[in-house]
């Protein structure tokens, strides 16, 4: 009887302790560890003779050691513990651009938006908007039962004159989005590849909506495949609980080329204006052929028979240049007309010697306009080729390409002063000007030569002025982002211009 006795006395107290455990799991709420007692069965005792009540079991000791480690309780068994899984992407947007975060899900809840930095790019609500260059991370948050799903974007900012990020509508919702959601939009080039990288689960499954614009592995590589938009879908599963990431790929086969509007090509033209030979004055009357207004109304200092050996006055006025009322030499004309900026066709009269002798009076010419004229940028157009069967003397097409050589050299090493070659396209794979470009089989040019002429030179300069603003661009960025990345690709960008007071100051800022 004392046995019994004992057996059912430590029972009781087993239980007691068992009840005072569940009692503190159900007051420490959302704890995921709980501190409980381990029942750790005891040595089996020899049995002890007693008829009717078979062999009796020492009672179960109490293992102090091991309790702060071990769930016992079915509540605690079958907890589950509240999870963080997070969705890490990278996105660039344009200073000045702002957004709408793609949300699916609404009627059951709106995530939160915070950023790192809101000098960089701030928030309100679902809104977005790039105020400077640099990076800042922008995390949205949705909650979703214990668990918590997290898209981490991290965003860098740039500044372009030309770019934009993309331009998306608000994916169509509908009763399948269980959870709010973000919709994370992605330009990629045909070809190329991109990881979406996810932590914090325990399942994860990828889907494409659209396989052949886009495909994705097992392991999240998305890889982009020809021109169009795909949704690729992460279901992940954390615990009992599911969520869906979405991701929706544009795909593009090149970027869209900036464009340079003919409002900027008129402005540009308008405030510039045209040295010449009688060339120069078929070039006016081509111009005057496109209707009032064409190219903004360049200013014509055109002269036949105009030459370096008349730039002086040495034949009289009536072979030098002029503008409105004033006549005289090139560099005085061009200070008084005012231009931005001065084309300078020259050469056709002067070909009296070997492209030495002419390249020497070339450049002496163009000194002397840059000493009275040191922030007016020269353009030196190309002189232009002769008709085959219309070569004289040192007038031919040798010499002439000869001429050419040595001017693109030179104007390459001079500050402000480009070189451009009108010749080539007039020649059309020829040695010399093509007939559907001569007007007397000599050196005149007709109205379909100067259109190519003109083109050349439009298309020159629209280049230019991608070319320089790309520059700009570059540097502002890197001045407000002081980040090295941005500094080395807007020292790449100032590299490719061409010798000029902008591509020195330039530099001076990236050295700052």
């Amino acid at each position: 009887m004392i046995k019994r006795f004992i057996s059912l006395t430590l029972a009781l107290m087993i239980s007691c302790t068992a009840t005072v455990s569940a009692a503190a799991e159900s007051a420490q709420g959302e704890e995921q560890e709980y501190q409980t007692v381990r029942i750790s069965a005891a040595s089996q005792p020899q049995d002890t003779p007693d008829a009717g009540q078979g062999a009796v079991t020492a009672a179960p000791e109490l293992n102090s050691t091991d309790a702060a480690s071990v769930k016992v309780t079915a509540a605690a068994k079958n907890a589950a513990a509240a999870r963080t899984v997070k969705l890490t992407q990278n996105i660039v947007l344009y200073k000045g651009e702002k957004r709408t975060l793609d949300v699916v899900g609404v009627k059951n809840g709106k995530p939160t938006v915070r950023t790192s930095n809101k000098k960089i790019v701030a928030v309100s609500g679902l809104n977005i908007t790039a105020k400077k260059s640099g990076k800042a991370k922008v995390t949205v948050t949705v909650k979703s039962g214990k668990n918590t799903y997290i898209v981490n974007v991290n965003v860098t900012v740039k500044v372009s004159s030309y770019d934009s990020s993309i331009s998306y509508k608000a994916t169509k919702d509908s009763n399948k989005h269980k959870a709010a959601a973000l919709v994370w939009h992605k330009a990629v080039k045909t070809g190329n590849s991109f990881d979406l990288k996810l932590t914090g689960y325990d399942k994860v499954t990828f889907t494409s909506s659209n396989k052949a614009v886009a495909v994705v592995t097992a392991n999240g590589k998305v890889t982009a495949r020809k021109k169009g938009t795909a949704l690729i879908k992460a279901k992940v599963k954390a615990g009992k609980q599911s969520y869906t990431f979405y991701t929706k790929v544009h795909v593009y086969s090149e970027k869209a080329a900036p464009v340079i509007t003919q409002s900027e090509i008129d402005a540009f033209f308008g405030s510039s204006g045209f040295v010449g030979s009688s060339i120069g004055e078929g070039q006016q009357m081509y111009f005057n052929s496109m209707g009032y207004g064409y190219l903004g109304s360049p200013k014509m200092m055109v002269k036949n028979s105009y030459a370096f050996h008349n730039d002086e006055g040495a034949n009289g006025p009536r072979y030098q240049v002029g503008y409105g009322s004033y006549t005289g030499p090139a560099r005085y004309v061009i200070q008084y007309a005012g231009v931005k900026r001065v084309f300078i066709h020259m050469g056709t009269n002067d070909m009296m010697g070997s492209a030495d002798y002419v390249f020497g009076k070339y450049a002496d010419y163009l000194a002397g306009i840059r000493a009275v004229n040191p922030k007016v940028p020269i353009y030196v157009e190309a002189m232009t080729p002769v008709y085959p069967g219309g070569e004289k003397g040192y007038l031919n097409n040798a010499t002439v390409d000869a001429l050419n050589s040595k001017l693109k050299a030179y104007c390459k090493k001079q500050s402000d002063i480009y070189f451009i070659d009108v010749n080539t396209p007039l020649k059309g794979g020829t040695s010399g000007m093509l007939g559907i470009y001569s007007s007397d089989n000599y050196v005149h040019i007709t109205a379909a030569g100067y259109r190519v002429w003109t083109e050349t030179l439009i298309e020159y300069v629209k280049k230019q002025l991608i070319a320089e603003q790309r520059a700009k661009d570059a540097v502002k960025t890197y001045t407000e982002s002081k980040l090295a990345a941005d500094k080395k690709a807007a020292k790449k960008y100032v590299d490719k211009l061409e010798a000029s007071s902008l591509k020195t100051s330039l530099l001076k800022k990236l050295k700052k």
